[in-house]
């Protein structure tokens, strides 16, 4: 059987077409893939994040209780209440800049929080789709 030029360059053509879109769908599989990854890694990261956050939470309930307990004042208290106040907001916001800086930049689409009540309805969110 004899080719003809046109069917020889119709053959290059599809051959061409095929190994270009196979190389296409490979990498879309592989982005996929990562950004799926990035996904599930910030899910659980962020699960870890609320844990310790619920964890300190029931820690300071229980120093509260002891500094009553030990005869502290209610000034006292409440001072050492917005002393850890303090320290835990700025916790919050630093796990969250750090999450945010050193995540992928690439990836960036995954992350759709700036702070951590928006971490916290992300968090939410994926735990609903899980």
């Amino acid at each position: 059987m004899e080719l003809t030029d046109l069917q020889t360059a119709i053959l290059v053509c599809v051959y061409l077409f095929g190994v270009f879109s196979c190389k296409f769908a490979t990498q879309f599989f592989e982005v996929s893939h990562a950004a799926r990854v990035v996904e599930r890694t910030i899910y659980r990261c962020l699960l870890l994040c609320a844990k310790i956050h619920e964890d300190a939470a029931f820690l300071q309930e229980i120093k509260y209780k002891h500094l009553k307990e030990a005869g502290f004042d209610k000034k006292q208290i409440r001072d050492f209440m917005d002393v850890d106040k303090q320290i835990m907001n700025s916790w919050k916001e630093s796990i969250v800049q750090t999450i945010l800086t050193h995540s992928p930049k690439v990836f960036s689409f995954v992350l759709k929080f700036t702070n951590w009540k928006e971490a916290m309805h992300q968090l939410n969110e994926m735990r609903e789709e899980e």
